[in-house]
């Protein structure tokens, strides 16, 4: 297997970072998106882009001390979980704008294309599932494709890792 010798240094350098960026903020959207499962927070506000007409949830800082409300409210859980997948679709994409532009390995195109895809993906199919009252159908294909984003993240960045040398 040949390795691709990257040209620019400094700029592999900031598209290592942004990719690990880009994982941290899909692993956590991930995370709260499980305390959304487990809570049943799917169920509390079934409209998109407001929370029952609103921009924020008239529920959202319930139960005393505060930072349960994060891991107790389903209210709470669902505004985290759909606010850290607008900052994991922005980081995503700034990877991929920044990523795009680069001379990569024909591998690591595929997986920054791959990794932007899956997201995007994610995405509507999570607006999708909230919007049809969490049918179970959809409500696994979300989880599933979760595992497709981590996996093209993760893909990513081994084909852009540090090559010794």
């Amino acid at each position: 297997m040949k390795i691709f010798q990257h040209t620019n240094v400094n700029k592999i350098g900031r598209l290592r970072g942004m990719t690990h960026l880009s994982k941290t903020m899909i692993v956590l959207t991930a995370v709260m998106g499980a305390f959304v499962a487990g809570l049943d927070a799917g169920l509390v506000y079934n409209s998109w882009p407001k929370y029952a007409g609103r921009w924020l949830p008239e529920d959202l800082w319930l139960k005393n001390p505060k930072w349960c409300n994060i891991f107790e409210n389903p209210a709470t859980a669902q505004f985290m979980h759909r606010n850290m997948a607008y900052l994991t679709l922005l980081s995503v994409t700034l990877t991929w704008i920044f990523g795009r532009r680069m001379l990569l390995g024909r591998r690591a195109k595929i997986a920054l294309h791959s990794l932007m895809g899956a997201v995007y993906l994610q995405a509507l199919l999570g607006i999708a599932t909230l919007v049809h009252y969490v049918p179970v159908y959809l409500g696994v294909m979300h989880q599933n494709l979760s595992m497709a984003v981590i996996t093209s993240a993760f893909w990513l960045s081994n084909e852009i890792r540090r090559v010794p040398k």
